[in-house]
């Protein structure tokens, strides 16, 4: 094995952030080796980031040049949101390592043929679910596996993300960014990973089924929002392989903003601080407090390491750990998290979740994809709310949803669409 793992990075806006966070976080045994994205603008900044020296990065706008062209071992997938298992599986083909930024699939077909890219592969498959590793949610996993607190019982995520005028100005202008960008048509519950991914890793909890409700945006905001159409919350209740109930509120577009996650157990509980990501509220029923311990405290952790290096990083702390640990799974030091069995389990209770929002909210089982009677149920099941260009959406991407042709006026759209 190479003493530095290559890396190519596919997408330059989000994965500048990656970049930057490889060499502020001074992550080691590594480098940056090849870039892709269709703008060059991008690309050039993004070189620009790299350290000059013997090695700079290839730099290509072509994705089937970029994952042929041999120069790296891992890649960091940084493209659209709902556009990630096709170069996921394109990697994995090709014995590249695959970081997934955001969500593994968009529609349960692609995460059945994303796990059979994967189990043919010798490379690993990551998804890059950054949330898990703020200061105070590895204090939660912390807390959570000293089994102080007991068996879960009931646990909570939130991530919520106004998205305001500014913006969404940017989303809907089809200079920049195209009539079909991935934000405009994101239903409620798609963007899940940040709400449900750190209870996942805290707890070994898997889900098994979900049911779920929206709440409708109001008239005002989509005005003000530039014509968003989607809904305002999408909230799902899961429960888990234990027994466990979940509740996920995934990427809701009211205020305030912020992320908040809560363990619910047998003999106390613990949860992060609303608005203070960083600190930790902790406390256990009177009648089973540890010998030793208060019975509720509320305090700011120390990072369990590195310190320096996950502060000098984004979201928290969580852009350093992520893709070290990122590198260190590359090089065989530890299992990847979320793998490719977790990733698309989050993808499919983001799937069967709004599902169940269109279906009248009844629940739905969460397929277990290791299992291959499981795959066979789900392998054409390409039920998907995203149009682009050549394919319209099949499925509404909201519960107000209305035709693309009544979403936007002649104005928003590019010239000749």
């Amino acid at each position: 094995m190479r003493k530095n793992l290559r890396i190519g990075v596919f997408g330059c806006w989000r994965g500048n952030a990656y970049i930057k966070s490889l060499y502020a976080g001074k992550v080691e045994g590594f480098r940056i080796t090849a870039l892709c994205d269709k703008k060059e603008s991008r690309l050039k900044k993004a070189a620009e980031l790299c350290p000059e020296g013997r090695y700079a990065p290839k730099l290509f706008t072509d994705a089937e040049e970029f994952f042929d062209s041999k120069l790296f071992d891992a890649v960091l997938l940084c493209n659209y949101f709902n556009e990630h298992a096709k170069y996921a599986i394109m990697a994995l083909e090709r014995n590249i390592h695959v970081f997934s930024e955001t969500m593994a699939a968009s529609t349960l077909a692609d995460a059945v043929a994303l796990c059979r890219a994967a189990e043919k592969s010798k490379a690993i498959y990551m998804l890059g679910e950054n949330y898990p590793y703020s200061r105070g949610n590895l204090e939660l996993k912390r807390l959570y596996d000293g089994g102080t607190l007991g068996k879960l019982v009931f646990a909570e995520g939130e991530y919520v993300h106004p998205m305001g005028p500014k913006d969404t100005y940017k989303y809907n202008n089809p200079t920049d960014n195209g009539f079909y960008h991935w934000r405009r048509f994101v239903p409620a519950t798609y963007y899940s990973s940040h709400a449900l991914a750190p209870l996942i890793y805290m707890t070994g909890e898997m889900p098994k089924r979900v049911v779920a409700m929206a709440a409708q945006d109001s008239e005002e905001h989509i005005k003000n929002a530039h014509k968003f159409r989607t809904d305002a919350a999408g909230v799902m209740l899961i429960t888990t392989s234990g027994g466990a109930v979940i509740r996920v509120n995934g990427s809701t577009n009211i205020a305030p903003h912020g992320n908040w996650y809560r363990l619910g157990c047998v003999k106390g509980g613990a949860e992060t601080i609303r608005g203070d990501q960083a600190s930790v509220r902790l406390c256990y029923n009177s009648w089973s407090v540890p010998e030793g311990s208060e019975e509720s405290k509320t305090y700011k952790p120390e990072w369990p390491s590195d310190a320096e290096n996950a502060e000098a990083c984004g979201h928290g702390g969580g852009d350093y750990w992520v893709v070290r640990y990122f590198v260190e799974a590359c090089k065989g030091l530890r299992r990847p998290f979320p793998d490719v069995y977790e990733a698309t389990a989050m993808s499919a209770v983001a799937i069967l979740g709004w599902r169940s929002i269109l279906n009248g909210n009844i629940p739905y089982d969460i397929p277990d994809f290791r299992r291959e009677e499981d795959k066979l149920k789900y392998e054409q099941d390409r039920q998907n709310p995203f149009p682009s260009e050549n394919c319209p959406n099949n499925i509404p991407y909201s519960t107000g949803y209305v035709s693309l042709a009544n979403d936007f006026t002649e104005a928003d759209k590019p010239e000749g669409k």
